[in-house]
Formats: C-alpha cells, sequence, structure tokens
C-alpha cells in the first residue's frame, strides 16, 4: 500500500511536466487559482494557529487576432493578422491566523496577496516574431501584485464518533483592486487590464470539513462555496465558486506522510453588465488529481502538494477560435504550505483524528 501510494504521487509529478496551449483569446480571461485549504484543528481558549499557504501555477497561452480586433492601427493600415503568443505566472500567498474562542469554536482571518506576471510575443500568423510600432491595447509585459479580498471566518469544530467536523461561515471583504470594463475599453479602442485582485463586492462563503484516521492513515474530505450577489460599483458580478474534494494519506516514516487527493472546482460565468463576455471567463468546471506530502516537527508541519487537471468543462464558450473557448488552462497547480500554533498545552487530551494538511 505505501509503495502504491509513492509510485503514483511520483506519477502526478511527472504529468504535471505537459505543457498545454489554449488557441483562442484566454490571454483576455482573469486568471484565479484555486483557494488554499486549511485543515481540520482543534485549538483551545486563547491558541493560535497559523499557516502560510503558497499556491502557484503556468500558464502559456496562444490565440491569432485580426483586424479591427487588433485594435486602433486597424484604422490607420491593414494591419495583417497576427498572432499572441502569451505566457502567465500566478502565484498566492494565503497567510491564515486563527484564534480559539472556546473548546469549540474559533475565529479565523484569511488575508491573500497576489502576483501575477506575463509576457508576450507578437508573431505573424508563419510564426516569426515581430516587435510592433503601435502600442497594444490588449497585451504587454507586466507583472502586477497587490492584495486579494480578505475572508473572515467564524468556525466551529467537533467530534461525530471519530469523525472530526470542522464548519465555517464568513464573508470576503472587498479589498482587492477591480478594473473598469476591459471589454467595453477595448470596444473603444482604448489600453484595458483583465486582471483584477478582487471582485468589488461582499461575498458569503461557507466551507465544511470532516475526516477521521485508520491506525497510520487518514482520510477526508471539504465542501466549501462562496457567493456573488449583487455587481460591484465597475458593473462586474464574478461568478459563484464551489469547490469540493477528498484526500488521504498514510505514514511511510515517522513523522513523514504522503497522500493522494482529487478535487472538483466549479466556477460560475462572470458578468460585465449583466453580459456573458465570451473572451472572458465563460465558468468552467475543473477536475483535478494530485498527490501530497508532509513532514511534521513537533507543532510545524510542512506540507507539499500538486494538483493536475484531468477533466475540463467550459459552460457557456459560445465564442471560439478554430473550436477552442479561449479559456485559461494550466499544467499543475502546486501549493507549499507550513502550519503551526501557539499557546497551546503541552498535552493535548483531545483526539486528531481526520487532521490532513492542506491540499
Amino acid at each position: 500500500m505505501k509503495r502504491l501510494t509513492a509510485l503514483a504521487l511520483v506519477a502526478f509529478l511527472g504529468a504535471s511536466l505537459a505543457e498545454r496551449t489554449a488557441a483562442a483569446c484566454a490571454g483576455c480571461s482573469n486568471p484565479n487559482l484555486p483557494t488554499a485549504r486549511t485543515a481540520i484543528a482543534y485549538l483551545h481558549p486563547g491558541e493560535l494557529s497559523l499557516a502560510f499557504n503558497l499556491t502557484a501555477t503556468t500558464m502559456h497561452v496562444t490565440h491569432s487576432e485580426h483586424c479591427p480586433d487588433i485594435g486602433p492601427i486597424c484604422n490607420q493600415r491593414d494591419e495583417p493578422a497576427q498572432i499572441h503568443d502569451q505566457r502567465f505566472y500566478v502565484a498566492e500567498l494565503r497567510p491564515i491566523l486563527a484564534l480559539g474562542i472556546t473548546d469549540r469554536f474559533a475565529l479565523e482571518a484569511q488575508v491573500p496577496l497576489r502576483v501575477v506576471s506575463t509576457t508576450i510575443t507578437f508573431r505573424r500568423l508563419d510564426g516569426t516574431a515581430f516587435a510592433p510600432d503601435y502600442q497594444n491595447i490588449h497585451h504587454r509585459d507586466e507583472t502586477l501584485y497587490g492584495l486579494g479580498d480578505p475572508w473572515l471566518f467564524g468556525r466551529m469544530t467537533g467530534a461525530v464518533g471519530a469523525l472530526a467536523v470542522t464548519a465555517r461561515a464568513g464573508v470576503a471583504l472587498p479589498v482587492g483592486s477591480t478594473e473598469e470594463d476591459p471589454f467595453a475599453r477595448g470596444r473603444a479602442g482604448l489600453e484595458h487590464q483583465h486582471i483584477q485582485f478582487g471582485t468589488g463586492t461582499f461575498a458569503p462563503v461557507f466551507a465544511l470539513d470532516a475526516g477521521r484516521s485508520f491506525g497510520s492513515v487518514r482520510a477526508g474530505g471539504y465542501a466549501q462555496a462562496m457567493l456573488f450577489v449583487y455587481e460591484n460599483a465597475r458593473r462586474y458580478l464574478a461568478g459563484n465558486r464551489y469547490t469540493a474534494g477528498v484526500a488521504g494519506d498514510v505514514e511511510v516514516v515517522k513523522r513523514l506522510r504522503v497522500g493522494l487527493g482529487a478535487d472538483v472546482l466549479n466556477e460560475q460565468p462572470e458578468r460585465w453588465r449583466r453580459v456573458i463576455q465570451q473572451d472572458g471567463n465563460v465558468g468552467r468546471t475543473d477536475v483535478l488529481a494530485g498527490g501530497m506530502v508532509s513532514y511534521a516537527l513537533d507543532t510545524l508541519v510542512l506540507s507539499a502538494s500538486i494538483r493536475v487537471p484531468v477533466y475540463q468543462h467550459f459552460i457557456d464558450p459560445g465564442h471560439t477560435h478554430d473550436q477552442d473557448p479561449g479559456q485559461l488552462t494550466y499544467p499543475a497547480i502546486v501549493n507549499l504550505a507550513l502550519a503551526t500554533t501557539f499557546g497551546g498545552p503541552k498535552v493535548d487530551p483531545r483526539p486528531k483524528s481526520g487532521i490532513l494538511p492542506p491540499p
């Protein structure tokens, strides 16, 4: 069993090396990462837990562009068709701080810090690169960083027999930066930005985690919903986001555990002025599978995971380029995490069944 788990983990790591390329205007979408998960955790009154989750991926996208969509230069001359060859590097560091209020109730805050770096190479249809002698309104080499929307939770943790359960309810605060409607600006021939770090609205978030131990084996599952119920001041409405998953791990040597997991991610279409823009986020369902490893040093737990998309479905891909809906795809999502607690008793009498590192 332990050897099979280790071999499966290696196989998933190898699969992540494959690169995927989209053929439509995926670079016109706002790249989002799945939210890093936290573990089931009991906290005593006054006890603090602190975790740092770093999630990252890279994407390579290409799409053809023709006049008049190339931009204002088309009003001056008949600009030949071109290919936009774009790379994305996306990362999010999410510190998570929780404070025990009672033996069952705790407060939790998550503050995402995001970085998105993009590069663009302009090519003729024969693949040769060229440098435009005009400003492109769609794409540019740039690195953007800033705060996302912080989450504030109340959480309850308890046990149902041998099953440990944590329920969270909270709200995302509209702190991250937002942009003017990039599709309206693009149609007007104006430079625009598709990347947003926030949604501009208060959004309720609900999550449920459950797990238990079977000797050296642990298994668990979770479900989470993030709801967007109104437009922001710029007439943007993000699509509701739903996630669920299962994971299990086994201790292969003392303090070292390896495991496997699977996740289902569903994001509904986003809207600008109540319209789904077909080069924007048209909604998607992704199924991810991957492996994880964790190592415990007393109260400090280090973990890493990698998840590979094994299925993707786009909800409303009405506008396509060569039958490609033009949505961002990625070869894998990598997560590195560090978690610890402060101020708890030296010996915790309660069972730790079902506690898994973040997948």
